[in-house]
């Protein structure tokens, strides 16, 4: 199962022309990537650390860890990030909170969740911007059973969807 996951992150990525890390970082601005075959549905978010953590550092003091330590625990819930409608079920999930941060500035939180869906997923709501008040938007890609395609979600419209 890993060998596929591995190999829908990369048709995600090669199939839109799309790199993550060569994306410019703006704050209040992040990305999420879908990418839906068959049953499995897998979707990365990418933030910048300012607006999940409130922050960029490297944790300096105890309020920076604590931080930390609760997003990363929140990101294992997939209700905080998206509500499908209790069309999959959760088969994994993880997130870069785990990991050292680097001592460069505009780094991100990523947060990649992997579902098994009873029927093929046409859309669903973000509520990541319930969790980080200074989010304001996502710039979309997906490939999914039906073809390809982007969008942007905001906090005020925070719905995707695609037909077929």
């Amino acid at each position: 199962m890993k060998t596929f996951k591995k190999g829908l992150s990369v048709a995600l990525l090669l199939g839109l022309g799309f790199s993550a890390h060569a994306q410019k970082h703006v704050h209040g601005e992040g990305e999420l990537l879908i990418a839906q075959e068959g049953n499995v549905l897998q979707m990365q978010f990418i933030i910048p650390a300012a607006d999940a953590l409130g922050f960029e550092h490297q944790a300096a003091n105890s309020s920076d860890k604590n931080a930390i330590e609760v997003l990363a625990q929140q990101l294992k819930n997939s209700s905080h990030a998206i509500d499908i409608k209790g069309q999959c079920i959760l088969q994994s999930t993880e997130n870069s909170l785990a990991h050292s941060h680097d001592e460069h500035d505009h780094h991100n939180v990523e947060a990649t969740y992997n579902f098994n869906c009873k029927t093929p997923v046409m859309g669903f709501s973000v509520t990541l911007f319930n969790l980080m008040p200074s989010l304001n938007a996502l710039n979309v890609q997906w490939i999914s059973n039906t073809g390809q395609g982007s969008t942007e979600v905001t906090r005020s419209n925070p719905v995707i969807s695609w037909q077929s």
